[in-house]
C-alpha cells in the first residue's frame, strides 16, 4: 500500500490510507477526550460506548499493550475504561502508570489545589465557567462562555505567578490547562517507549487537541505515525480523521481486519 503524504482521509473511507495492522510491531497511545471520547460540555457527561472498551481491549491484546495518554486524572481515565484495564499517562504525563506501577512525577498535589484555590474569583464572575482539579494538574473550562477566555487567561497566569517554572499553561479547546511544566504526553510516551512492554515497537498516536501536540513529535521524531482527530489544522500528525465517531468506526475495522 502507499502511504499518503495528505493530511486529510476521506471521510466515506477513513481506513483505507491508514497503514496499520495491529501487531506485536505497534505501540498504541490514544487519548481520551475528543479523540476516543466526543467532548461533552463537562467532563463527567461523556458517554464511553461498551464496544469501545471491547475494541481497546482487542486491540491491546494484540499488540500486547495499549496506554491511554490524557489530560484527566488517573482516577478519572480507570473511571471510564475500568480500573488497571489500561495503561495511563495522566495529568498530560505528570502521571503514568505502566504494568500496574504508578510513577508520579508531579511532587506535591497540594500545589494544584493552590493554584485551583487563586483561579476560583475569576471563575465566579463569568457564568458558565468552571474550575476542575484534577490532582496534579487544573482545567478551567468556558465552552458556556467563549467570551471569557482572555480574562481567564490571565487569571491562569496570574495564580502560577511566583512559582516559578513550576507550571505551563495549556490552551486546548475552551480549556485552559495548568499542568507541571517538567512531564508533557511526549515525555510520557518517551517513558513508554523505554520500557520493556513497549520498546523496539513503532508508537502510534492519535489525539485531537493543540495540547497533544508534543506527543504527535515525539511519535513523529522516532518514525511513529500521528493522526489527528477533528478538522484541518497545521499540526506533527501525519494523518487525519474528521471526528471521535470516524476514528472509533476506524478502530472497529481495525480490529476486524480491514485496516492496512
Amino acid at each position: 500500500m502507499t502511504i499518503r503524504e495528505s493530511l486529510a482521509l476521506p471521510a466515506a473511507d477513513p481506513a483505507g490510507d491508514l497503514p496499520v495492522v495491529w501487531s506485536t510491531a505497534w505501540a498504541p497511545f490514544l487519548d481520551i477526550d475528543g479523540t476516543l471520547l466526543d467532548i461533552a460540555a463537562r467532563p463527567d457527561d461523556v458517554f464511553v460506548p461498551d464496544d469501545l472498551i471491547e475494541t481497546l481491549t482487542a486491540i491491546a491484546d494484540t499488540c500486547g499493550c495499549l496506554a491511554l495518554i490524557t489530560g484527566r486524572s488517573l482516577g478519572q481515565a480507570d473511571a471510564l475504561f475500568g480500573a488497571g484495564r489500561f495503561d495511563v499517562a495522566a495529568n498530560h504525563g505528570a502521571v503514568v502508570r505502566i504494568g500496574g506501577v504508578v510513577r508520579d512525577q508531579a511532587g506535591d498535589p497540594g500545589a494544584a489545589e493552590a493554584v485551583a484555590a487563586a483561579l476560583r474569583p475569576a471563575v465566579d464572575r463569568h457564568a458558565g465557567t468552571f474550575v476542575e482539579e484534577k490532582g496534579h494538574s487544573v482545567a478551567v473550562h468556558y465552552r458556556a462562555a467563549p467570551a471569557a477566555e482572555p480574562f481567564l487567561l490571565q487569571a491562569a497566569r496570574e495564580a502560577i505567578r511566583g512559582s516559578g517554572d513550576a507550571w505551563r499553561i495549556l490552551i486546548g479547546k475552551a480549556v485552559i490547562e495548568i499542568a507541571p511544566r517538567t512531564a508533557t504526553k511526549g515525555t510520557a510516551i518517551a517513558q513508554f517507549l523505554a520500557d520493556p512492554a513497549y520498546r523496539r515497537r513503532r508508537p502510534f498516536f492519535a489525539g485531537d487537541d493543540t495540547t497533544d501536540e508534543d506527543a504527535f513529535e515525539a511519535v513523529a521524531a522516532v518514525g511513529g505515525l500521528g493522526v489527528l482527530i477533528g478538522p484541518e489544522r497545521k499540526t506533527a500528525a501525519r494523518y487525519r480523521l474528521p471526528s471521535p465517531g470516524a476514528f472509533r468506526a476506524w478502530l472497529d475495522g481495525s480490529v476486524a481486519g480491514r485496516a492496512g
